[in-house]
Order: C-alpha cells, then sequence, then structure tokens
C-alpha cells in the first residue's frame, strides 16, 4: 500500500518511499461511512465505488503529508506513519458491505491490500530489529511490486481506481 506521493506501483520510488499514498476529506469519508458502514445491507455497485473512493482518497491524502525520508535510516518512521495512515483505510474499506456480484471480487481487493499492508508491518518490524534499512526497504520494493500489481488490477477490476496504486 503505501506509494501514493506520484508514485506508482512497481515503480521505483525513492529510498524509503514504498508505496504509501491514498486519500480525500473527511467530508467525503463520513459519506462513505454513512453509506456503506452501517448497517448490514449491502451497497449498491455505485454506492461501494464511490464510500470505497471517498475512503481510499482519505487514506491518500494521509500519506501524501508523509515526508519522504532524507535517508534510508528515516525509512521505519516513513513507514510506520503510513501503516499508521492505512490500517484505518482497510478497516474502513472491510465495513462496507458489496452487493452480491461483487463480493468475490471486493474480497480479493481487501486481500491484496491486506497483504501490502503486511508486508510494510513485516518490513518495520525487521527495522525495529535492526535490521539494515537499505537492504529491507530494497526487499520491501521487490515484495510489494507483484502485489500491488495483483491489488490494482483487482480495484481496477471493480471500478475503484483510487483504491489502486497511483
Amino acid at each position: 500500500m503505501p506509494s501514493r506521493a506520484g508514485h506508482q506501483r512497481g515503480a521505483h520510488p525513492p529510498p524509503g518511499r514504498c508505496s504509501t499514498r491514498r486519500g480525500l476529506t473527511a467530508l467525503g469519508l463520513a459519506a462513505a461511512l454513512a453509506l456503506g458502514g452501517c448497517g448490514s445491507s449491502a451497497l449498491s455497485a455505485s454506492q461501494l465505488r464511490s464510500s470505497a473512493t471517498a475512503i481510499c482518497e482519505l487514506a491518500r491524502q494521509r500519506t501524501n503529508r508523509i515526508p519522504d525520508p532524507s535517508a534510508p535510516s528515516g525509512g521505519k518512521q516513513f513507514l510506520a506513519r503510513g501503516i499508521a495512515a492505512l490500517e484505518p483505510e482497510l478497516a474502513a474499506l472491510r465495513r462496507l458491505v458489496p452487493p452480491a456480484d461483487l463480493a468475490a471480487e471486493l474480497k480479493l481487493a481487501l486481500s491484496a491490500s491486506a497483504d501490502e499492508l503486511g508486508a510494510l508491518q513485516t518490513t518495520v518490524a525487521g527495522l525495529v530489529r535492526g535490521g539494515d534499512p537499505v537492504v529491507a526497504l530494497g526487499t520491501l520494493q521487490r515484495r510489494l511490486s507483484p502485489l500491488e500489481t495483483h491489488g490494482n488490477a483487482a480495484w481496477q477490476g471493480l471500478g475503484i481506481t483510487a483504491c489502486a496504486a497511483q
């Protein structure tokens, strides 16, 4: 999931900048949660797309405010801040109740996003244990590339491009 500051998933962002960008306004998120987070009624396809877009745009806005690290040693803090922005995004997306015909596709997209977030969390854990930031971030970039490709395809297949990496 991190990328977002104008970097494409799979592209080689500057050291430490690995796929952390999603976003929109608080008003948009409130509307998305009102449409999709309350109750157990399935959303229409249009409501699902609108709600998910608002959620992902809010996360992108938050991650875009995270400054790029000036050195590889800043990668741990950068990634931790990205995780802090992306965990609520994934939780909000999971609360959306899709129409039956989009449920399987949404499950795939959410799984891909969770895998990306997991890769970030694993990298931060390694850095906390004293791992070499240059090696860890390089490994993360190689690990994220196929995950992002899979995730992008799933989100685009749903017509929710805001949730695909930018």
